[in-house]
């Protein structure tokens, strides 16, 4: 019991923000609304590609320019984005839903305690359907409205709140069409009523996915409407792009071909699809946010969006995908519109560079909720992540040099991100070709590309001591469990995370 009631104090102890954040005792807590995309690489993050998200959040919010994902994967870090908590806390390393430790106790079902009405339109978890009924509505959502596997842009089913439903062929039965058309149907009945509203849309978009026709192959498929938008798009082309020198690299980026001329058409096309698909979920951002405001509602709704992991469009070789940890991959977007109200009057923070992690998310929307990660006041989940309001407060208090941990379960690597430099290593090969017993290790600060892994390091010389404080980071990260001075005292032999 004792160590349930102090879990849900994080409302007043995570981060140290002031009371502006909390909603007072009788008033509306905020509706909040989470936009998440599937896939999608930071490059293709800009004003062209989604004018709405820029002039309605990116400049409206706080965007945090060190934000990473602890599991680089679809399934994994979503469930780390629900439950605060890392894969080695809440079972999920891989894509398998049914790993998740404690189904119930998740961000939705934490502010269904507070009073909200909770929402979810789009892709949830990974196997999810694994069950004797793949069209039950999962633990803490009132209103459901979700993909069901094969995941498909045309000719797909959902489940409509424990209903199948089929869509087919034709225009109206984009994947993408008709989940702004659920979440923005949903955002405005819901803004419409007296109790708050956690409204999730989870966007398959970009995600590469079958579709009627060849127009974006083996690519995300755009809403008809878009198809070709971004035609002219030029591929980016970092350093890091088809990496020329690739001998300070491990064995299994060294045995990598430069890409062909063949494959790099290829990849420009998937990233030009990307566009176009992306395109079409701004416009959904849009209607959401026209939704919320026709009812009066937009000055009480906290507004955040993010990806789950990246992609590579020819990075260090990679032609495309998602199976190592650099930066493409684990360096993702994420701004949160936070209205004056619950800010105390206080200036927008337009950026922060604060050390932050997908595991962040929850402990700070139920700081805005005024809400703890219980189900009762007996059955609590321990958070490993902080709540960001400090940094959206520019009160200060979060952590300069926190260290993240990295994890997955196929290509098994443990690792940790600290001070903007990385360690990595490697335990398995899985699906990816990692090789066992190879680690690497960048200053991403000074090399944002990637091009010059540190190790092998001498001894005795500044790299070989920073190798070592990361390793033994690492370590104790990678079973680390909670906050110091906020949660109780971890078993004998785990450490606090940080």
């Amino acid at each position: 019991m004792a160590a349930c009631l102090l879990a849900g104090l994080i409302v007043v102890a995570a981060g140290g923000s002031d009371a502006a954040a909390k909603p007072k005792a009788g008033s509306k807590a905020p509706n909040i609304v989470v936009v998440m995309t599937d896939d999608q690489a930071r490059s293709t993050l800009s004003p062209e590609a989604m004018p709405n998200l820029y002039s309605r959040m990116v400049e409206e919010g706080t965007s945090f320019s060190d934000y990473v994902v602890t599991t680089p994967l679809c399934c994994p870090s979503r469930a780390g984005f629900l439950t605060g908590q890392y894969g080695h806390n809440n079972g999920v390393l891989g894509n398998f839903y049914p790993d998740l430790k404690q189904k119930k106790q998740v961000l939705p079902a934490w502010l269904q305690q507070r009073g909200y009405k909770t929402a979810h339109v789009g892709k949830f978890l990974n196997k999810y359907e694994e069950q004797d009924k793949p069209q039950t509505v999962a633990p803490g959502w009132d209103r459901w409205f979700t993909q069901l596997e094969k995941r498909k842009y045309y000719d797909w089913k959902a489940s409509k709140n424990g209903r199948i439903v089929r869509f087919g062929e034709e225009d109206s039965d984009h994947l993408t069409t008709v989940t702004n058309e659920y979440a923005t149907d949903w955002a405005g009945r819901l803004a419409a009523k007296d109790k708050p509203f956690y409204l999730e849309v989870d966007y398959y978009a970009p995600h590469t996915g079958p579709g009627r026709d060849d127009t974006c192959k083996s690519a995300p498929k755009p809403a008809p409407e878009d198809v070709g938008r971004f035609a002219a798009t030029p591929l980016p082309d970092p350093p890091s792009f088809n990496q020329p020198d690739v001998s300070q690299m491990p064995s299994f980026i060294r045995d990598r071909p430069q890409l062909t001329p063949e494959q790099i058409d290829q990849v420009t096309q998937h990233y030009r699809c990307s566009l176009d698909s992306l395109y079409g979920v701004d416009r959904g951002i849009g209607q959401i946010f026209d939704a919320i405001q026709a009812q009066g509602e937009l000055n009480r709704t906290v507004f955040v969006f993010t990806s789950d992991n990246g992609y590579f469009y020819g990075e260090h070789r990679i032609p495309k995908g998602k199976p190592y940890p650099y930066e493409e991959n684990i360096h993702m977007p994420l701004t949160i519109r936070v209205p004056t109200r619950y800010r105390g009057g206080g200036p927008v923070v337009p950026q922060s560079d604060a050390p932050s992690a997908n595991i962040d998310i929850a402990p700070t929307l139920l700081e805005l909720a005024g809400a703890s990660p219980c189900i009762r006041s007996d059955r609590c989940r321990t958070l490993d992540g902080r709540s960001l309001m400090p940094a959206i407060l520019g009160t200060g208090g979060l952590p300069e040099t926190r260290g993240i941990a990295l994890e997955r379960s196929n290509c098994d690597f443990r690792g940790v991100r600290w001070d903007r430099k990385l360690y990595i290593s490697y335990s398995a090969e899985g699906t990816t070709g990692c090789v066992p017993g190879e680690a690497e290790m960048y200053d991403v600060g000074a090399d944002p590309f990637q091009l010059d892994d540190l190790l092998p390091t001498q001894e005795g010389t500044p790299n070989d001591e920073l190798r070592r404080k990361l390793a033994r980071k690492m370590r104790r990260l990678g079973s680390c469990q909670g906050i110091r001075h906020r949660d109780p005292e971890p078993p004998a032999g785990i450490h606090f995370c940080e």
